[in-house]
């Protein structure tokens, strides 16, 4: 990214210095980076697990009162500023805010705009590496001629994938069904897109939490059963 891009985010840096810092730490116990990032991941999720449950919490509300909704929709189905003030009403009424799923992502946002620029600049040594790849560069499994290619953000191409299809499964019947049968989709192949030349660091740490997301995922889905 260019200095103009990074001076934006002047709200990032400290948190760009911390994560570096714990990060060199960790690697000085663990003697390595890559099992430094999981180590950092896995604390990320655990940190996060309230926050996530009480998203479940908010999806069941939004999934109880879906029948409400669906009236207010038929009833107010040319009077949409009347649905909207109504469905307002309703979200009041049984305290959902249907924002709350959003909250997890937002917070972990910061910290992969910081662990980009950890992995782009000279905080983390130049041959920082685990498993094959360096952390520093896109993981470059093998090369088909002149074109790199990079298993990781394959791997969070299919995680992302899985993720978005428990989701849809989750939300049948609902509303927002539709959307989530497209985001099934395309978030893949967004995720994919953007990763792809990324550091390997970076794509690890979101790999590795896509897997822990899919795992937690799994857990609470059985648990409605």
């Amino acid at each position: 990214m260019a200095q103009g891009q990074r001076s934006s985010f002047l709200l990032i840096k400290p948190l760009e210095t911390g994560l570096a810092t714990l990060l060199t730490n960790i690697a000085k116990v663990v003697g390595n980076y890559g099992v430094a990032i999981i180590i950092l991941t896995i604390f990320v999720r655990l940190l996060l697990l309230p926050l996530t449950l009480k998203q479940e919490k908010s999806m069941k509300k939004m999934r109880d009162i879906q029948p409400e909704l669906d009236k207010l929709k038929e009833k107010y189905k040319d009077k949409p500023q009347e649905f909207q003030k109504a469905t307002a009403e309703i979200y009041k009424e049984h305290n959902v805010n249907p924002l709350a799923g959003c909250l997890p992502l937002l917070i972990q946002m910061p910290i992969f705009i910081a662990l980009y620029y950890v992995f782009s600049g000279n905080s983390i040594p130049n041959e920082a590496s685990f498993l094959w790849f360096n952390l520093k560069q896109p993981d470059k499994l093998f090369m088909f001629g002149t074109f790199a290619i990079n298993l990781l953000p394959i791997l969070n191409t299919v995680v992302t994938f899985v993720q978005q299809k428990m989701i849809s499964n989750a939300s049948k019947g609902q509303e927002t069904n539709t959307t989530m049968q497209s985001m099934m989709y395309t978030m893949p192949v967004l995720m994919l897109v953007l990763f792809y030349n990324m550091p390997s660091g970076v794509t690890l740490y979101y790999l590795i939490s896509g897997i822990l997301s899919v795992a937690q995922q799994y857990f609470i889905m059985k648990g409605r059963n």
